[in-house]
């Protein structure tokens, strides 16, 4: 597996949204590290997180109503901030503003609308 370029933080509740997003990403020649793409039955779970933030040169964060209160979004974040990663928040429409982490607000961020589109619009921002 070669070294991903993002790291792609989303929940299962994002699932159609999501592989519609990470596809798109991967046609716009972006390399991507998904869990559910990447884990393998019997790997090591911190492990294999920790190897794709260190290896990655941005995070992107898809945000929905359920994963903005999950520990290991902020886990992630905290990673992204110490390694001083690229970060890129994407955000559903039906986000309570007030449930952003702080990190995260103080972003430019892209809201989730069409997964082609947005994912050109990051693959853009991740190149500059």
């Amino acid at each position: 597996m070669s070294v991903p370029t993002i790291f792609l933080s989303c929940s299962r509740a994002e699932g159609v949204w999501a592989k519609a997003f990470a596809d798109a990403l991967k046609e716009h020649g972006v390399s991507l590290w998904l869990n559910e793409w990447d884990l393998r039955p019997g790997d090591d779970l911190i492990d294999a997180i920790e190897q794709a933030l260190r290896g990655s040169e941005a995070l992107v964060f898809l945000l929905d109503p359920k994963s903005v209160n999950k520990p290991s979004l902020f886990f992630e974040i905290g990673a992204a901030l110490a390694l001083q990663k690229k970060i890129i928040p994407v955000v559903s429409e039906d986000v309570e503003r007030s449930k952003i982490p702080a990190p995260l607000l103080r972003m430019r961020h892209f809201i989730q609308g069409n997964p082609e589109e947005t994912a050109e619009e990051v693959a853009r921002a991740v190149a500059a």
